[in-house]
């Protein structure tokens, strides 16, 4: 079996390939600025929009992450989010300059007591608005600073908002409501007028979801996606003196995004097939549309838990974004209107691997408990044969309104190296697949999803492509959660697990999760009060002694969403029962790793554990 030298070494190339999100266009439109972990953590970084081959500048030497980047309107000044040891935490500063004349930040918001959520640019570009706890931790209101001055709040309530934006001439601003994750609404706020409240513009019964509110040109309507009336959420526009909501495109698939180009006669969108992205541009004044072409199979809205929107330049003669596959390491592509392919403008480094050996998945189905057939992507390694010899990983996304998609993972294309193959199940619950299946596990039905895992050992088993005593689980946030429920409750099926920052007790999350995140977190999991008896049921905490398995148990103590006592408390019982657990710890990270130096330490320490448990045999 490898050492832990021979497994950093194996390892380290996968985690040392880089990548390329967040695009935003400078004025004049040949250059691009992005974000790129090249150094390590995603800093600012600037490209000539070309075919890739232009060398880019580093604009932004920060220790800790640059989490996303907005440009002005002009192209000429753009506003970096940045947070602290991954506790996001936004803060926000003003980036102006280039390269070439020398680059200064300049701090507009900076109260790391606060999470502080990005809304847009005004028109003008000389101020923004944005949505903060700062008056209450469990509650986010409406503000707008201008650029130089201090923030004012404009709009207050006990919810949790997100400016959207504004109108083109500066008065109104559109913002969200969160009633719930999955339940949305928008309201219009009238600025001129601070005494009245704003505008509902849509009220509905039932469960719908409203977001990327943008103003048409003439600031008469709003375009935006919804799932108003749907199963599955679409580009639609809002007339705000009538309130009719017209479909734009009505697919049998979810769309996730609109973005509508600085000239107001064009609007991109995303449609999600299955898991892998199409982007499609349409003509708002005759409606024809236009896909944009040269993309394999992958996703165009960023990596993991950073949604990437698409960017136009200021003339609206391009779209920059990022996409990534699985074969793919993520990277700034550009398509020109009119034009025969979309093409990368850089170039982001493969560790020193060779991209022939990636390895895409197959899209498989598999039959569960009820009769539905649950989703997944099937990684097979080089040679893997039906005669039940591959050791396999389960890997289940978190979430849980999530889905595996078609990205980029270099941890799973480093086991798939290494000879594991792997099924990654869209388990119910997933997103992407309507709103009916997204709501199969809320509350009394969370085992249900737990169900579908041993419906994929089963799958596994039943096709003969893995050995039935060597398949793990592995998932992260709710897919540690799931972990650890798939362990406590179908022990045999599993010869190893590895929870990344999970739920263990379902109460003691809920109670000690930020005050934000529980609010929306309840109408999912449960309430606390109501269901109380349900939720202690289910969490995998008081039904540790049915685990039979090994375990890794990985956390960063920041982490706002999963507090670390889920994990603290979860190895302290195993520990107690002299069960075999093995616990990572990391003091500068939150909800995930992040930092180049804490992958290279504790993914290697994964690969081992994994190889002892399923490989020595």
């Amino acid at each position: 079996m490898n050492s832990n030298k021979d497994q950093k070494k194996n390892f380290g190339p996968y985690l040392n390939v880089k990548s390329a999100i967040f695009p935003a266009y400078a004025a004049g439109t040949e250059e691009l600025l992005f974000l790129t972990d090249i150094t390590g953590t995603n800093q600012v970084w600037s490209v000539v929009a070309k075919p890739a081959g232009s060398w880019p500048d580093q604009l932004t030497f920060y220790d800790e992450r640059v989490t996303a980047l907005y440009p002005d309107p002009n192209g000429t000044s753009f506003i970096i989010a940045r947070d602290r040891g991954g506790d996001e935490q936004d803060q926000f500063y003003l980036l102006e300059g280039d390269a070439d004349r020398g680059v200064t930040v300049t701090t507009l918001l900076d109260t790391p007591e606060n999470k502080n959520n990005f809304g847009s640019w005004r028109p003008d570009a000389q101020a923004y608005s944005f949505s903060s706890n700062r008056r209450h931790t469990a509650f986010f209101d409406l503000y707008i600073q201008e650029i130089g001055q201090e923030p004012r709040m404009v709009y207050q309530d006990d919810a949790t908002l997100y400016p959207e934006a504004f109108s083109p001439d500066g008065r109104y601003l559109a913002f969200r409501r969160s009633n719930t994750n999955l339940d949305t609404d928008l309201f219009l706020l009238d600025l001129t007028q601070p005494e009245q409240p704003p505008r509902h513009l849509t009220p509905h019964e039932g469960q719908a979801y409203f977001a990327e509110a943008a103003f048409a040109a003439d600031g008469q309507s709003l375009y935006c996606i919804t799932d108003q009336g749907r199963d599955f959420a679409a580009p639609a526009r809002l007339d705000l003196a009538s309130g009719e909501l017209t479909y734009l495109a009505e697919r049998e698939w979810d769309s996730s995004v609109v973005c509508l180009s600085p000239d107001g006669k064009k609007l991109a969108y995303d449609v999600n097939e299955n898991g892998s992205f199409r982007l499609f541009i349409r003509d708002l004044a005759s409606g024809q549309e236009t896909e944009v072409p040269g993309l394999p199979p992958g996703t165009v809205l960023g990596l993991g838990l950073v949604t990437s929107r698409p960017a136009w330049s200021p003339d609206s003669r391009r779209i920059a974004f990022s996409f990534n596959s699985p074969v793919h390491n993520p990277d700034i592509w550009q398509y020109e209107l009119g034009s025969d392919t979309a093409y990368p403008v850089t170039s982001s480094a493969r560790g020193g691997l060779n991209p022939q050996n990636f390895v895409m998945p197959e899209l498989v189905r598999f039959p569960t408990f009820d009769g539905r057939e649950i989703p997944g992507l099937l990684f097979l390694p080089e040679g893997a044969k039906a005669d039940a010899t591959t050791p396999f990983i389960v890997f289940v996304h978190g979430g849980p309104e999530s889905q595996t998609v078609y990205s980029w993972n270099p941890v799973l294309q480093y086991f798939v190296s290494q000879g594991y193959g792997i099924l990654a199940p869209n388990v119910r619950g997933s997103s992407g697949y309507g709103k009916e299946y997204l709501a199969l596990d809320d509350v009394r039905k969370r085992m249900d999803s737990v169900a579908d895992l041993k419906a994929a050992v089963e799958y596994l088993r039943s096709a003969g492509i893995a050995d039935p005593d060597r398949i793990a689980v592995y998932g992260g946030s709710y897919g540690g959660f799931m972990v650890l429920a798939a362990i406590t409750t179908y022990p045999d099926l599993w010869a190893a697990g590895v929870d990344i920052y999970g739920i263990a007790n379902m109460l003691t999350f809920l109670e000690n999760t930020s005050p934000y995140r529980r609010k929306l977190r309840t109408p999912e999991y449960g309430d606390p009060d109501v269901d109380r008896d349900f939720l202690i049921e289910i969490s995998p905490i008081h039904k540790i002694d049915r685990i039979t398995g090994p375990l890794m148990v990985i956390h960063g103590e920041r982490d706002p969403r999963v507090p670390i006592s889920e994990s603290e408390q979860m190895v302290a019982s195993l520990r107690a029962r002299q069960h075999p657990v093995e616990y990572h710890v990391f003091p500068d990270e939150g909800h995930g790793i992040t930092k180049l130096k804490n992958k290279l330490a504790v993914y290697p320490a994964v690969a081992l554990f994994l190889d002892k448990y399923l490989k020595a045999r």
